[in-house]
């Protein structure tokens, strides 16, 4: 018999407001550490922060409330390797542990719309319950179905071996915290949310598994749609569940139960009715197949496992769930973002930080502390950029313009839109001398053609058509010296790499097609090495195929050139140069009002400190609005450092 409010939801079409349930994750985590050794303080900017510190010994990891499941897993990965990284070299994240510390409660809330429209759809004309009243009637319809399906949570989801190789269960005053009613902080009468204890799976980095939060999502609209449970007959109701989920608690968890196969079919007949999803049927069919299967339930995976005495954290999907905790390039759970949003995560969770995914495609965040807040786009553009400056560093020879007229040092050239012209410019002056053609845009890197040795006509030409894009092109003396990447950040240097040209160097053994897939494997993917047209131009001037073995020592050049997203090296030379430099770089920040920005000066000599006479010495050859955070972390040679924590500092030191 379908219950009243089930009856209203059919009705008036209610059952599309499933997919509005919010769901997050309440886990806490006791990393094992040496002896000796102690956690690390984490920060705490927020109160709503991912990672919070909750004694000398325990963190607590909370996510927010989430309409997707996937995303609440993501969040937890992000965070758990965060967690992972700033452990001690011995440090572990172990599932189970003898007092149970490492723990995890899922917290479920329906979507408030679904409560006033049926309190609507009911008409009460004043006759009825206040609204409270009516929506806790709902939470505590789910609440006494969800405790009638513990046997089946329990088959499912229990996997501690804490007690003799079988499942653990609380004691007889915990129990009741396995299905829970969370009370509005607001509003103490009002029930907020359900909490539904569920055991760390140790086979999933996560801890939970994105089918996991989708079934106990759909057991709570199972639980809306089933018979109410009259008052008498409740406790014992209760009683009955909590009794039949301890026995299987205590039961082999490699045998089946006969007792679950009429749930999970009332259950399937139900979802059935009111439609399914791809990931809901997956989910289902998962944990169908399992009632079916004990030996792949958690807990029989487990079981087998301590049978062939192999812990639950060495098995081999255990040990993929921890390499995947330990990624060195991406943030797990967020590697669809860019470099640059990925690498301000990481400073938002170590920080402490409470933050917001606006929009994924364009890497659109919101950060925030308990007193401010900002947004940000792919990591670093901030609303302190004005427009006007994004406009003006876009384009290479308005920001010269601007930069020449603050006094600055810039290169000598001329812009052209026309081949005729450039062709007649080159045949008047610029084919006897080094010169550099690039897009008028800024293009990092690509279709810049450095001529140490003055082109030929042909060369020019090429080089002209490839960079001549939709807003001209730039042709410069070439600056004498090495290019240096400088980032700034609100009026101070954080950052300084000296960028080196994509190359490799001969071993006598290996090919050049071979020594760039050994230095590729050893590189972030922003930074890879090509062998594109540009790169097999370069082999042809130097006389070298791809398939040549250098000699020992040997050095061939795969571009013109120096920019790391075209494959260059980069070295970290943030304490050794010249602070006169450094002022040089805030100058040109600052001539373009750009409180965050990131500096190319070419300069003779890191070591002499600038002057602006004699000419020559430092040319500023570009200026962007949005530094690359990721590159200070990977220099191929000097000390790697993350300048994120930076960014955060200055954006949320200042009112």
């Amino acid at each position: 018999m379908l219950n009243h409010y089930w009856q209203l939801i059919q009705k008036n079409n209610l059952f599309g407001l499933r997919d509005d349930t919010r769901i997050g994750v309440i886990r806490t985590v006791k990393p094992v550490l040496a002896e000796g050794e102690q956690l690390p303080v984490w920060a705490n900017a927020s109160r709503h922060a991912l990672v919070q510190q909750v004694s000398a010994t325990m963190l607590q990891l909370t996510t927010p409330l989430l309409d997707d499941p996937s995303e609440v897993v993501a969040y937890l990965r992000a965070g758990l390797s965060r967690v992972w990284a700033a452990l001690p070299e011995n440090g572990k994240l172990p599932v189970f542990t003898t007092g149970l510390e490492n723990n995890q409660r899922i917290r479920i809330v329906l979507p408030e719309v679904l409560f006033e429209r049926l309190y609507t759809a009911e008409n009460f004309q004043g006759n009825g319950p206040d609204y409270v009243t009516y929506r806790n009637q709902i939470y505590d319809l789910v609440a006494d179905g969800l405790i009638t399906q513990l046997p089946l949570l329990t088959y499912l989801f229990a996997a501690s071996p804490a007690k003799n190789g079988r499942a653990f269960w609380p004691a007889p005053d915990q129990e009741r915290q396995l299905v829970q009613k969370v009370s509005d902080p607001d509003h103490l009468a009002r029930t907020l949310a359900l909490d539904v204890a569920v055991e760390l799976d140790p086979y999933a980095a996560s801890g939970v598994t994105e089918q996991m939060l989708n079934f106990l999502i759909d057991s709570c609209w199972f639980a809306l749609s089933q018979p109410a449970i009259p008052l008498p007959a409740a406790a014992e109701v209760r009683r009955h569940s909590l009794a039949e989920a301890q026995k299987i608690a205590a039961g082999d968890p490699t045998a089946p139960v006969a007792s679950l196969t009429a749930p999970i079919d009332a259950m399937a007949v139900w979802l059935n009715q009111v439609g399914l999803t791809p990931q809901r049927k997956q989910a289902f069919e998962l944990m169908q197949s399992r009632v079916l299967k004990p030996e792949t339930t958690i807990a029989g995976q487990v079981a087998a496992a301590a049978y062939h005495d192999i812990s639950a954290a060495q098995t081999p999907l255990a040990t993929q769930a921890h390499a995947d905790l330990s990624m060195e390039e991406d943030l797990p759970g967020f590697s669809n973002l860019s470099g640059n949003s990925q690498a301000l995560l990481q400073a938002v969770i170590d920080g402490g930080y409470q933050w917001t995914l606006l929009d994924p495609e364009q890497n659109i965040l919101q950060i925030a502390s308990d007193t401010q807040r900002h947004v940000l786009i792919d990591g670093a553009l901030t609303s302190r950029t004005p427009a006007s400056a994004m406009v003006v560093a876009e384009h290479r020879h308005a920001a010269k313009k601007v930069l020449a007229a603050a006094g600055l040092p810039v290169a000598r050239g001329a812009k052209f839109t026309r081949w005729p012209e450039a062709k007649a410019a080159f045949e008047q002056s610029f084919a006897r001398k080094s010169i550099v053609v690039k897009p008028e845009q800024r293009s990092h890197g690509l279709a810049v053609e450095q001529f140490a040795v003055p082109p030929t006509a042909k060369q020019f030409a090429q080089a002209f058509h490839a960079a001549n894009q939709d807003h001209g092109v730039l042709v410069e003396m070439m600056g004498r010296g090495t290019t240096y990447h400088f980032t700034v950040i609100g009026r101070r240097v954080v950052s300084v790499l000296e960028n080196a040209a994509a190359n490799v160097v001969g071993d006598g053994r290996k090919s050049i097609k071979e020594l760039i897939a050994l230095k590729n494997g050893k590189r972030p993917n922003a930074r890879q090495l090509k062998l594109d047209e540009t790169a097999n131009r370069q082999l042809k001037l130097q006389s070298v195929t791809m398939n040549t073995v250098l000699r020992r020592g040997q050095q061939i050049f795969l571009a013109s050139a120096a920019h790391p997203q075209t494959g260059g090296d980069i070295y970290d030379v943030t304490t050794e140069i010249d602070p006169s430099y450094n002022q040089l770089a805030v100058a040109a920040a600052d001539a373009l009002e750009l409180p965050i920005a990131a500096v190319d000066i070419v300069i003779d000599n890191l070591y002499d400190a600038y002057a602006a006479e004699p000419e020559g010495q430092a040319i500023i050859i570009s200026v962007d609005p949005i530094p690359d955070l990721t590159l200070p972390q990977q220099p191929d040679m000097g000390a790697a450092h993350s300048i994120a924590p930076a960014l955060l500092t200055y954006l949320f030191s200042e009112k």
